[in-house]
């Protein structure tokens, strides 16, 4: 008898865990992203030019929200507001000495030479930008905080005024150091969205990215991500794909392969998107970077970086695959500047295939994070190599889920619960399983013993 009282519990508890959907991405309560079809009504009234962008709905319950809204005919889809977060590195790294001798620097910068070429704008998906900086005058262009809804994007954080410095710091004033794309006419669009704790919202990210692609963004990079699918974001990013602009984009810090573990923006498969590996001081794949064979295009350094830092200051150990993805993002400016003719698609492949995979100096950089930037062969077409079809690339059917296949674990009117996402047929259930049947069948014995 008490045996099977405790098969009972355990049978319980199997079903109880299995009902819990596996931690992916925490989102905001309260607020959904619907996308309203073209024929409904809702959409009409939008403003013109805005109907096929999603809207934040208020609703009591996310999970009860998206059920309502998926039920209705007139919408395209509904998702949560997910959260997401910069990709930096703690900075107490143990100092070593380094060059980056492979990324063809100092040739790009002479075969350049005086000729800044045509003006790029890149936009700072981020945390905005010290407005004040010394290092960072007379390149920024307006931009906007979408937190606070106005055109002053300043940084408190920190996170944006670090990704612009390693883009376009100043050069030759004495102050801090000089960035990747210093010689060229590189402007810099600050868009907020990531606030004081390096968080921000998908919704916010969104509309960033409309916004850049509006007011004539050439380059957009995007320091950040998560781990769940959007199909509002990647609406937006096939709008920028759409209007001709790169999307530049770090591949993550979790020292995992993206081809088996959902990583967002970065997974994204548009031709317009690059993803960004991070290498370490000595050329190798930095620790924390993620990789991946289709899913990341190129590395680029990003570990040990010196650049501007809020209130006028210096930082000089900015460590994450979010500081690789600026360098890339520089060099891409570079590229357009010199060959305005290039649509973004030959950038891309400038970029990507002309990248070093067996330098001279640098010979551990992993084809599964792809070659590392050369900024000479970029802009010259120079070393051209093959690269993976990314093109063919099937990703894993739990990063595909879209919003009407996600489980919601929800507690919205609790007041202070953590609310998570997690994608439909996620893995995680089957060592529960095969450890409750040891457990049932050892207590069943144990209870035909008594």
């Amino acid at each position: 008898m008490k045996g099977l009282r405790t098969a009972t519990l355990i049978f319980t508890m199997f079903f109880f865990f299995v009902g819990m959907p596996t931690f992916a991405s925490e989102y905001k309560k309260g607020e959904v992203l619907v996308k309203y079809s073209s024929s409904s009504m809702l959409s009409s009234m939008v403003a013109e030019g805005m109907e096929s962008r999603p809207a934040v709905v208020a609703v009591d319950d996310t999970a009860e929200g998206i059920e309502n809204f998926s039920d209705r005919g007139d919408v395209a889809y509904v998702e949560p507001n997910y959260l997401v977060e910069v990709e930096e590195v703690p900075s107490d790294w143990a100092y070593s000495s380094w060059q980056w001798v492979d990324t063809g620097l100092e040739d790009a910068w002479a075969h350049i030479g005086t000729d800044m070429g045509n003006e790029v704008v890149i936009a700072l998906i981020d945390s905005g930008v010290d407005l004040d900086h010394p290092d960072l005058q007379n390149m920024l262009v307006s931009g906007y905080d979408f937190i606070n809804n106005d055109s002053c994007p300043d940084d408190d954080y920190h996170h944006g005024t670090r990704v612009a410095g390693i883009i376009a710091a100043q050069a030759n004033n004495d102050i801090a150091y000089a960035g990747v794309a210093w010689n060229i006419d590189v402007k810099i669009m600050p868009l907020k969205f990531l606030g004081s704790d390096g968080k921000g919202y998908i919704s916010d990210a969104v509309d960033a990215i409309y916004y850049a692609v509006d007011h004539g963004a050439d380059i957009i990079n995007a320091s950040w991500g998560f781990t769940s699918y959007s199909n509002a974001l990647k609406d937006a990013i096939d709008y920028a794909r759409a209007n001709g602009v790169l999307f530049i984009a770090s591949a993550g810090n979790s020292s995992q392969d993206n081809d088996e573990v959902a990583h967002y923006p970065s997974n994204f498969t548009m031709d317009n998107v690059i993803a960004v590996a991070a290498m370490n001081n000595y050329g190798d794949l930095a620790s924390f970077s993620n990789y991946g064979y289709y899913s990341v295009d190129v590395a680029a350094p990003g570990q040990g970086l010196k650049t501007t830092d809020n209130d006028g200051g210096v930082c000089t150990w900015a460590s994450g695959t979010s500081y690789a993805a600026p360098f890339v993002s520089a060099v891409a400016g570079m590229v357009i500047s010199q060959s305005p003719e290039l649509g973004y698609n030959e950038v891309r492949d400038r970029i990507v295939r002309t990248s070093i995979i067996d330098g001279d100096d640098y010979t551990n950089i992993l084809v599964d994070a792809g070659g590392c930037v050369n900024a000479y062969n970029a802009i010259t077409g120079e070393g051209v190599h093959d690269i993976a079809d990314k093109s063919a690339w099937e990703a894993p059917a739990t990063q595909k889920a879209d919003a009407s296949s996600t489980a919601i674990a929800s507690n919205d009117s609790d007041g202070g619960a953590q609310c998570f996402v997690a994608a439909a047929g996620s893995p995680g259930y089957t060592w529960i399983f095969v450890l409750l049947m040891v457990t049932l069948s050892l207590m069943f014995r144990h209870g035909q013993r008594e």
